[in-house]
């Protein structure tokens, strides 16, 4: 540090020196801040960020499948995806491997805590209500199941077939997404 009894420029550059220490100590407290905020961050809290956004991502699932599409809502344990033709999916978040952003998108690091109550069980339960159309997929997607959703109990999905007809029981466990077909 310079000397202040140096003469004129003694007490200038020791003006710019305190600058210089001070903007160095913000930058160690921001870099800090931001380590902490990334360390803090969680899925839920990415999913969060990204559905403020209103933006499309690809969410691939674990079965290979993926969906590209804005994330509409956050639920205990689904995504809802909308694509930009309007089709609506839900999604088990235990079966999202990742989401990508498009190119050019900012970094989010998802570090807040998100609290909601609804869930897979309580959407099938809703569309059920309605008697939607939909495409049950599980683990793996040859064994999808297609048809008008009539009953959710406690584990288990019954869904009038589409074509021939008949009925498939399927248990909500092993659902990785719901697609809404469009009614009609």
């Amino acid at each position: 540090m310079a000397n202040i009894s140096e003469g004129g420029n003694g007490l200038a550059t020791w003006l710019a020196e305190i600058v210089v220490d001070d903007a160095a100590r913000a930058r160690t407290r921001t870099r800090g801040l931001e380590q902490q905020a990334a360390e803090e961050g969680t899925f839920a809290g990415v999913l969060a960020d990204l559905a403020e956004r209103a933006r499309p991502v690809v969410v691939q699932l674990a079965n290979g499948r993926s969906h590209r599409g804005a994330i509409t809502m956050i639920g205990h344990d689904l995504v809802g995806l909308r694509s930009s033709g309007g089709r609506e999916v839900l999604v088990r978040q235990a079966t999202i491997s990742s989401v990508r952003t498009l190119p050019g998108e900012p970094v989010t690091i998802g570090d807040r805590h998100l609290v909601t109550d609804v869930t897979l069980a309580d959407a099938l339960s809703a569309l059920a209500d309605h008697r939607a159309r939909v495409l049950l997929v599980g683990a793996d997607p040859a064994h999808a199941v297609a048809g008008e959703v009539r009953a959710v109990g406690r584990d288990v999905v019954t869904v009038r077939l589409d074509g021939a007809g008949g009925t498939a029981y399927v248990a909500v466990a092993s659902l990785a997404e719901i697609s809404l077909f469009e009614s009609g």
